[in-house]
């Protein structure tokens, strides 16, 4: 725990500089923008660390040369830094207590090993990539989920002093950006008092979001981004501020490039900004700039790692047809197997079957599928009947709106509740505080912090921990630190040495990828991954029925 707190703290002066930077370029001495510094800051790291991997891995000697950059930065700008300690010290006693404590609870959640599977199967594995080799060509071919190759794990590459010291390989960005998020909820807190406000019911929202700190899920940022993005959609509906306006744009394709799902955060930042066009004539070019990078970036990383520049999607696939590109029944095998796992339905389904059958998944997903739903049916209606309560009602409702169009959409491809949570956690809070007394506010607001103190050391204690996890927590892998080697045709690739589900891989050395995994797909699809000849690290599926030679 010891150690992962000296991460933090080096990595915070790093962000904290480069948000400083943002905010000196963009946004000089606007208050309004100083609690998303943080948040600037991540998302320019990010970027930084994405160029890097088209030509060289992010490993602790580029790591320490943006800590060094950062500190002589800080010295000749100490204004901004300072801001941000201004508004600590300005929270209320409770709210530093709360703050505290969740610290201490984040840090303990942290120290032991991640609930979530996708950890095993590839968080690990693309973040090891990012450190240790960067983009590789047709990466996709080695294992499926590779493919996704999330900003977010692009990110946690840039937090690891990989290959330096061992111990230090912690992959917890997660819980970073909760605190980071959590200061900026204390902002606002301390910020508007209202007692309609609907931040004062996040501590609830929060709690949900608890099994997401000890793994480096993409959904945590994206969700919380969602929030955020949410609030200042409806903060500047009907009277915009120019600034905050381009803060908007900047978080909205910060979750875009963490996560493409969250595409209708984009959306959102491009109506408010036609909306309001007038006010942004003088910025225009940093909007271009910003999409444009980032567009370059996105589709760029996907033709070197899948042969597709829109993946998942197949959009242009036959007009760039690189070697290395993911083979189309491949695509379509797995485009089956992930709608299976949506709807936990097997062979033909339409929509309205499909629909049914996601409504009666067992367990967690019956009861959020349904919620869901119930909530998606309610809101409108409440909205309408709370109408003279509610300030910047025509907000919501597009908000609302977007929020059906999107789950109508998912029901096509992929109606994976983790894809819904930031509108359910949006519309709840809402529906909660139009619905209930506005003096109820406070008392659920202590109740909400309750839930999570009470649902947090829950967690806790379902960790073993030991005395040597008070200095260094558990690894980032849950499986064996056994490997086992193998070799196919000119591919030789590593797998765990004890028996595991075939997607997952663990910590293993690269290239990684179950056995059982490779005969699955070679069975089922006759396709095999090899290298390709005079390339480095670049690799393709090869018919296993082929005679040509490579």
């Amino acid at each position: 725990m010891i150690l992962i707190i000296i991460v933090f703290l080096l990595n915070l002066i790093i962000i904290t500089a480069l948000g400083t930077w943002l905010q000196n370029n963009l946004f000089k001495a606007d208050k309004n923008t100083l609690p998303f510094l943080l948040f600037n800051g991540l998302a320019v790291y990010m970027l930084l660390i994405w160029m890097v991997l088209y030509f060289h891995r992010f490993d602790w000697i580029l790591q320490l040369l943006m800590l060094v950059w950062a500190v002589f930065y800080l010295r000749k700008y100490p204004d901004y830094l300072q801001g941000l300690i201004q508004v600590f010290n300005g929270f209320s006693k409770t709210h530093k207590v709360v703050f505290w404590l969740t610290v201490i609870l984040v840090l303990l959640l942290t120290t032991g090993n991640s609930y979530l599977p996708d950890n095993e199967s590839y968080y690990i594995q693309t973040i090891k990539w990012a450190n240790e080799q960067g983009f590789a060509r047709g990466l996709i071919n080695i294992h499926p989920f590779l493919g996704q190759f999330s900003g977010w794990h692009i990110l946690q590459a840039g937090f690891n002093v990989h290959n330096v010291l061992f111990a230090l390989t912690f992959n917890d960005l997660n819980a970073l950006f909760f605190l980071i998020f959590l200061f900026y909820w204390l902002f606002y807190t301390e910020r508007f008092q209202s007692q309609n406000y609907w931040f004062v019911l996040w501590p609830v929202v929060l709690v949900l979001l608890l099994f997401f700190i000890d793994s480096p899920s993409p959904d945590l940022p994206v969700i919380l981004l969602s929030l955020i993005v949410f609030d200042l959609f409806i903060q500047n509906y009907n009277i915009a501020r120019p600034q905050l306006l381009l803060q908007l744009f900047i978080l909205a394709l910060f979750s875009f490039l963490i996560k493409p799902t969250a595409f209708v955060n984009l959306l959102l930042a491009i109506l408010l900004i036609i909306k309001h066009r007038r006010l942004i004539k003088g910025q225009l070019y940093l909007y271009v700039i910003f999409g444009l990078t980032g567009l370059f970036l996105w589709l760029s990383k996907n033709y070197l790692i899948t042969g597709y520049l829109f993946y998942p999607f197949k959009f242009g696939g036959r007009w760039l047809h690189p070697a290395w590109q993911y083979p189309d029944e491949l695509m379509q095998y797995m485009n089956q197997l992930g709608k299976r796992d949506s709807w936990a339905i097997d062979g033909q389904y339409n929509v309205i079957i499909g629909f049914w059958q996601w409504l009666q998944q067992p367990g967690w997903h019956r009861f959020s599928n349904g919620l869901f739903v119930i909530v998606l049916l309610v809101f409108p209606w409440i909205l309408y009947f709370k109408r003279n309560k509610w300030y910047g009602l025509k907000a919501y409702l597009i908000i609302y709106f977007l929020g059906l169009f999107y789950f109508i959409l998912l029901l096509f491809i992929s109606p994976n509740i983790r894809f819904l949570l930031a509108f359910l956690l949006f519309f709840i809070p809402v529906i909660v505080l139009l619905c209930l007394p506005a003096n109820f506010n406070k008392y659920l607001n202590v109740s909400g912090w309750l839930i999570f103190l009470i649902a947090g050391i829950y967690l806790i204690g379902r960790q073993n921990y030991n005395s040597i996890n008070i200095l260094v927590p558990k690894p980032v892998s849950k499986l064996s630190y056994r490997f086992m080697s193998r070799q196919d045709g000119n591919f030789m690739y590593y797998y765990p040495y004890e028996e595991h589900l075939f997607w997952q891989t663990g910590d293993a050395p690269l290239p990684a990828v179950y056995y059982r995994q490779l005969e699955y797909f070679k069975t089922h699809t006759g396709y095999l991954p090899q290298k390709l000849p005079d390339k480095k690290s670049a690799y393709f599926s090869k018919p296993i029925d082929t005679s040509q030679s490579y």
